[in-house]
C-alpha cells in the first residue's frame, strides 16, 4: 500500500504539471504558493516543481523493500547484473555525496558570473541583462548562468515531440552567448544529482520522504534558476542537512502533532538518547548545524547585498549600444539622470537613487530595447526598505 500511495501521488502531481503545461486554469490556486517557496514564480518553474516532484515520487521506489526478499527491487535487478556493489551506500551516505555536489555547483555558478562581468568589464555588484530574443537578467544574488542550457535542453526536447514551450516562459536563451561553456557542466550534474537524492530517499519514514522529495525538488529548480543564495536553492541545502542531522526529531515531532504512534514510537528511543546529551556537546551541535547554516546563509547573502550597495546612484553601462548617446539620453528623458557619457563602446549612465531597484530595472528593459544588446545595473539593498 505504501508504494500504491506514492506512486499515486506522483502521478497526481505529474497531471497538475500536464495541466499547467497546456492550461491557465490552476494558476489562481497555485501560483500564490509557489510564488513563496520558488523565490518569485512562473509558469515555467510550476511546471517543472509538480513535475519533479511526481518523477521523485514514483521513481524513489526503486529503492523500496520487497517484503518477502529484504532487498529492494531496484537492488534484486542490479543483483542480476553484478554491478550492484556501487548502490549499497546507506541513505545518509547519498546525502553527503548530494550536499557536496549540490554547493559546489552553486558555489562554481557565482564563479561563472564573477567571469561574465570580468570579461564585459563591469562590477561583481550588478545586475547583468541580455536583450537579444527577449531579455534574462543573471547576477550572483540571482544567477541564471545554468538555465540557458538547461532551456535550451528542454526547448530541444519538447520540439523533437512536436511540441513548443508555452508562451511567457523564459528559458534563458538570451543569455546563451555570454555564459562560459563551463556552464555545459550543469548537464552532468542534474542526473547525479537527483539519482544520488533519489538513493537517499530508500528506507525514510513518511515525513521525512515527503519533506525530502520537496527539498530535492526546489533545490534542483533554484541551483539552476537563481543559484546559491536564492530561497528554493538554500531551501533545498538545508532541507538536506535537517534529514541528515535531525531526521528522527522531525519524524519524532511529525507523529505526535498528527497521532502517528508508529512513527513516535520507530523514533522514541533515539529522542530519548538525544535528551541526555549535554546542552553543550558534539552531539547537541551536530543537531543544530542546519539551522546554523540557514542563519549563516541568510546573512551572507544580506552582507554580500549591502556590500555591493550603491547609495549615490545607479550606474547603468549600456554595452554595445545599438543607439548614439543622443538617442539614449532623449529615450530616458523620463528618468531622474545625474550624468550620461560614452566610455570604450560602452554609455555610462547614473540615474538618481530614489527608484525602487526593480522598478528601474523592468522601466529600464524596455526603455533599451533595440537600443542595446546588454546592459548592467548597479543594485540598492536600501531600495526594499524604504
Amino acid at each position: 500500500m505504501k508504494i500504491d500511495r506514492y506512486i499515486g501521488l506522483g502521478i497526481f502531481f505529474i497531471i497538475i504539471a500536464i495541466i499547467i503545461f497546456f492550461t491557465d486554469v490552476l494558476n489562481p490556486f497555485i501560483r500564490p504558493l509557489t510564488q513563496i517557496i520558488l523565490m518569485g514564480s512562473s509558469k515555467g518553474k510550476d511546471i517543472l516543481f509538480f513535475f519533479i516532484l511526481g518523477i521523485i515520487l514514483i521513481l524513489s521506489q526503486l529503492f523500496e523493500y520487497d517484503d518477502d526478499f529484504k532487498e529492494t527491487k531496484f537492488m534484486k535487478k542490479l543483483n542480476s547484473l553484478k554491478i550492484s556493489s556501487i548502490f549499497k551506500l546507506k541513505n545518509n551516505d547519498y546525502i553527503k555525496i548530494s550536499l557536496v555536489i549540490f554547493v559546489a555547483t552553486a558555489i562554481f555558478g557565482i564563479i561563472l558570473e564573477l567571469i561574465i562581468r570580468y570579461q564585459m568589464g563591469i562590477s561583481p555588484f550588478t545586475i547583468f541583462v541580455a536583450m537579444d530574443n527577449g531579455f534574462s537578467t543573471t547576477s550572483i544574488l540571482h544567477s541564471h548562468v545554468y538555465k540557458p542550457v538547461i532551456g535550451n535542453i528542454i526547448s530541444y526536447f519538447l520540439s523533437s515531440i512536436s511540441l513548443s514551450v508555452p508562451s511567457g516562459i523564459n528559458i534563458g536563451d538570451s543569455l546563451s552567448r555570454y555564459v562560459p561553456s563551463f556552464a555545459n557542466i550543469i548537464v552532468i550534474i542534474i542526473p547525479i544529482l537527483f539519482f544520488t537524492q533519489l538513493a537517499a530517499l530508500k528506507d525514510r519514514l513518511a515525513p521525512v520522504r515527503l519533506l525530502f522529495t520537496f527539498t530535492i525538488a526546489c533545490g534542483l529548480i533554484g541551483l539552476f534558476d537563481g543559484g546559491l543564495f536564492t530561497t528554493p536553492c538554500i531551501g533545498g541545502i538545508f532541507g538536506m542537512l535537517v534529514v541528515y542531522f535531525d531526521e528522527s526529531v522531525f519524524n519524532y515531532f511529525h507523529g505526535r502533532i498528527f497521532f502517528h504512534k508508529y512513527t513516535v514510537n520507530k523514533c522514541k528511543e533515539k529522542i530519548n538518547k538525544i535528551k541526555k546529551y549535554p546542552f553543550i556537546s558534539y552531539n547537541m551541535f551536530k543537531r543544530h548545524i542546519p539551522y546554523l547554516f540557514l542563519i549563516l546563509i541568510i546573512c551572507l547573502r544580506i552582507l554580500v547585498s549591502i556590500l555591493g550597495t550603491n547609495i549615490e546612484y545607479y550606474e547603468v553601462n549600456v554595452l554595445n549600444p545599438e543607439a548614439t548617446l543622443n538617442q539614449l539620453n532623449n529615450s530616458l528623458s523620463d528618468y531622474s539622470i545625474i550624468s550620461i557619457q560614452e566610455e570604450n563602446n560602452k554609455i555610462i549612465i547614473h540615474i538618481s537613487p530614489d527608484y525602487n531597484e526593480m522598478v528601474l530595472l523592468n522601466n529600464l528593459i524596455n526603455s533599451l530595447k533595440g537600443k542595446a544588446e546588454t546592459f548592467s545595473m548597479s543594485w540598492n539593498f536600501y531600495s526594499y526598505i524604504d
